[in-house]
């Protein structure tokens, strides 16, 4: 069974290989950010996280869950998502964390299927667009590089989460 140390440094692995691999990789999105994929606060809190973010093709939805506590449905329509139904259903994820990547434009609908985890406000409905936003303050030249503060911070919390699992790692083998 793995350590919460390895999950973490798998997510760290994923968004490090997101900064590196350049825009044509897509953005990852931590679904509801710092809560995760868990019972919502209010009916809102999922459509207020997606209300901020601009997702197209290319891009990655990260829900982090526990297995067994959570998962993942995804429906076909807004009708089946509203209602919360299990007919019908497209895909299933059980193990958490799930990566999914997103490869077609248009509306998507996703919710927990565990008890009344989704009529308690767990469900996402997204739109993914057919191409990424350009940003506002996009550098003219394509050869120009910057990163930002927060990538930074990730960068160093990926080392930092690396040098912790190489740490772990060899004091098993001692």
């Amino acid at each position: 069974m793995a350590s919460k140390t390895h999950y973490a440094f798998l997510l760290l692995l994923a968004v490090m290989a997101s900064l590196f691999a350049g825009s044509d990789a897509g953005v990852y999105h931590i679904v509801g950010a710092g809560k995760g994929w868990r019972m919502a606060p209010n009916k809102t809190y999922y459509e207020e996280w997606a209300e901020t973010r601009n997702i197209s093709i290319g891009d990655k939805l990260m829900f982090l869950y526990r297995s067994g506590v959570y998962n993942i449905v995804e429906v076909p329509t807004k009708e089946l998502f509203d209602v919360c139904s299990m007919k019908n259903i497209t895909n299933r994820w059980q193990n958490g964390p799930t990566i999914i990547e997103l490869n077609q434009s248009g509306p998507r609908y996703y919710f927990c299927g565990v008890g009344k985890h989704c009529e308690e406000g767990q469900k996402l409905a997204i739109n993914v667009s057919a191409f990424a936003p350009t940003p506002p303050d996009a550098p003219s030249s394509s050869s120009a590089t910057a990163i930002s503060a927060g990538d930074l911070l990730l960068l160093y919390l990926a080392g930092l989460a690396a040098a912790m699992c190489v740490a772990s790692a060899s004091s098993l083998l001692l």
